[in-house]
C-alpha cells in the first residue's frame, strides 16, 4: 500500500497554480472537466508509482450546489483553497472493501471502471470508500489499477506540460489531523510515509514531496 494522490481545492486555478509555482516551483497540467461539475488540474510527478496532486476546480457551480458532493465542495473552498482529501493505492481493494464495511458497518461503495487512453489502451480501476474519506478526510479512500505500462505511459509527456522548476519525484510525507478515527485500523495496519497528530477536527494539513533540489512541504497559508 501506498499513498497515491492528495486531493486539493480550490474555486479558481489561480491560487494554486501561483502558490505552487512562485513558492515550490511546481507546474500544473491543463484541468479536464468532470460529470460532477469540478475539472481536474494535476500536479505530476516523476514516479514509477504515478503519484500526482489533484487540483479540483469549480467547473459548474449550479450542478455542484445540487448534490452533497457539491456543495461540500463548495462549502470547503468558500473562503480559500482547502486540502479537501486523500488517496492510497490499494495491493487488495476488496480486503480494503471489506475491511471499511467491518469498521463503520456501512457500504464501502466499492466501484470499477477503466479510463481510455488517446491511443486506445484501457486502464481499469478500482475504488472504495471515497464517501467515507470526504466526509472523514484524515481517512483516505482506496484505489486499484491494471495495466501499469498505460499509466505509466503518460507521466513523461504531463512532466513535460507541466514544465516543473523542481520536479518533484514523490510523496515523502503526509501531515494529518485526528479527531476520533483509527487511522491505522481503516489502513490495516499498512505503514506510511504520515505525520499524524490529534485535533478537533479531521483534516488534510500538509504533504511533502521530493524533488532533485530538495524536499517542498506543501501547507496552505
Amino acid at each position: 500500500m501506498n499513498i497515491d494522490h492528495v486531493i486539493l481545492g480550490t474555486r479558481t486555478i489561480a491560487p494554486l497554480r501561483e502558490w505552487l509555482r512562485d513558492g515550490h516551483g511546481l507546474g500544473i497540467t491543463d484541468g479536464s472537466p468532470n460529470p460532477d461539475g469540478t475539472a481536474s488540474w494535476v500536479v505530476p510527478m516523476d514516479t514509477e508509482r504515478v503519484q500526482y496532486l489533484e487540483l479540483l476546480v469549480v467547473n459548474d457551480e449550479s450542478e455542484l450546489a445540487a448534490t452533497e458532493f457539491g456543495r461540500t465542495f463548495l462549502e470547503r473552498t468558500a473562503d480559500d483553497p482547502a486540502f479537501l482529501n486523500w488517496a492510497v493505492l490499494s495491493d487488495d481493494i476488496d480486503a480494503d472493501a471489506g475491511r471499511v464495511e467491518q469498521l463503520t458497518g456501512q457500504d464501502p461503495e466499492l466501484f470499477r471502471g477503466k479510463s481510455v487512453r488517446s491511443d486506445g489502451q484501457e486502464v481499469p480501476w478500482a475504488e472504495a470508500a471515497f464517501a467515507a474519506s470526504w466526509n472523514t478526510p484524515s481517512l483516505p479512500f482506496f484505489l486499484q489499477y491494471e495495466n501499469w505500462p498505460a499509466r505509466r505511459a503518460r507521466v513523461p509527456g504531463d512532466i513535460a506540460a507541466a514544465a516543473h522548476d523542481h520536479c518533484p519525484t514523490g510523496i515523502i510525507d503526509l501531515a494529518v489531523d485526528v479527531q476520533r478515527a483509527d487511522l491505522s485500523a481503516w489502513l490495516g495496519g499498512a505503514r506510511l510515509p504520515l505525520t499524524v497528530r490529534t485535533s478537533s477536527a479531521d483534516a488534510v494539513r500538509a504533504v511533502t514531496v521530493a524533488t532533485a533540489s530538495g524536499s517542498r512541504a506543501l501547507e496552505l497559508p
